[in-house]
């Protein structure tokens, strides 16, 4: 297991001709489509692309404050505007800013993301 000091405080994005520095507790998801891993910011909901994979970030970040919901998705737990249950025991999860994207966790993971919203890890 990861320690908490290991995680970093911020990333660096390149975007467009600059280099962006973003602080993680900005980050409200992470998400790929196209191959392509972005980050929105809770804040003013801006996306910049990421040049992690998902399983890479998995890894970096804050497991307290993060948890990958499913092959798409890395949510920040204060992100979480609401939350349905879904089929099969899944959960659908409305996150703040909203995502165009459903964003459901999935069967394998709904069991630990449980045990990880009230902090049982």
């Amino acid at each position: 297991m990861r320690r908490q000091q290991e995680s970093p405080r911020r990333l660096l994005i390149r975007f467009a001709n600059s280099i962006k520095l973003v602080d993680l507790q900005d980050a409200a998801y992470f998400y790929t489509k196209d191959k392509i891993t972005f980050l929105i910011t809770r804040q003013q909901g801006k996306r910049y692309p990421v040049d992690y994979p998902l399983e890479k970030l998995e890894g970096m970040l804050d497991p307290k404050t993060f948890f990958r919901i499913n092959r798409q998705f890395i949510i920040n737990i204060d992100a979480i505007r609401e939350m349905h249950p879904y089929s099969k025991s899944r959960i659908k999860i409305d996150l703040e800013p909203a995502s165009d994207m459903d964003t459901i966790v999935s069967t394998e993971r709904s069991a630990a993301f449980k045990k990880w919203l009230v902090g049982e890890e």
